[in-house]
């Protein structure tokens, strides 16, 4: 059994390779969903999961399914609804298990085989920020107003657009899906989170 120590030296770099290869992360970085410091925010993500996952004695892929879905929704304001939460969990739990069970060769063949990519969540990256579509946005003096909680009205345009339940239990607002602006990236805009 490797030390604690050198199992999360192991985990990390395990770490940082699926969730540079991630690309639902990857979209909302670019997206600004995690806001101007959104690519902080991954750099921090990879040592949080690197440590919950090697200081937490009993942890699956079901448990570290809803932290990376917890952390997307809160942190980037982004539901991956491509499962992508479930299968990224389920790969860093199946090498965790490998690593605890001394298999730390094994892991680093496999992860040679791996289709190279960029290496993009490290600091000082260059993120190529896609633009987002303002034009729907609203006004200055509808963001001042408290007590103004709806959503502005689905235009004619928006034929098949359908209405999305909040993801937070007991919230009033409701939210209009829009058109992608990306194929696979749905925007959904609303005046406040609760």
């Amino acid at each position: 059994m490797a030390s604690q120590q050198a199992l999360q030296q192991s985990f990390r770099v395990v770490v940082e390779n699926v969730l540079n290869r991630w690309t639902a992360l990857r979209l909302a970085v670019e997206h600004g969903m995690g806001g101007p410091l959104g690519l902080n925010t991954a750099i921090e993500l990879i040592d949080y999961v690197t440590s919950y996952c090697t200081e937490n004695k009993n942890v699956d892929a079901i448990d570290l399914r809803e932290v990376l879905e917890e952390i997307m929704d809160q942190e980037f304001e982004t539901i991956c609804e491509d499962e992508s939460t479930q299968e990224v969990s389920a790969v860093l739990i199946k090498y965790l298990r490998m690593l605890k069970e001394g298999k730390e060769e094994e892991v680093k063949a496999e992860l040679h085989t791996m289709v190279p990519c960029e290496m993009w969540i490290v600091s000082g990256a260059k993120i190529k920020y896609q633009p987002i579509d303002d034009s729907g946005s609203e006004s200055e003096e509808d963001t001042n107003d408290p007590e103004d909680m709806d959503v502005e009205p689905a235009s004619a345009m928006d034929v098949g657009s359908e209405q999305v339940n909040p993801s937070t239990c007991g919230s009033s607002t409701k939210f209009i899906e829009e058109e992608a602006i990306d194929p696979g990236w749905t925007q959904v805009r609303g005046r406040r989170r609760r």
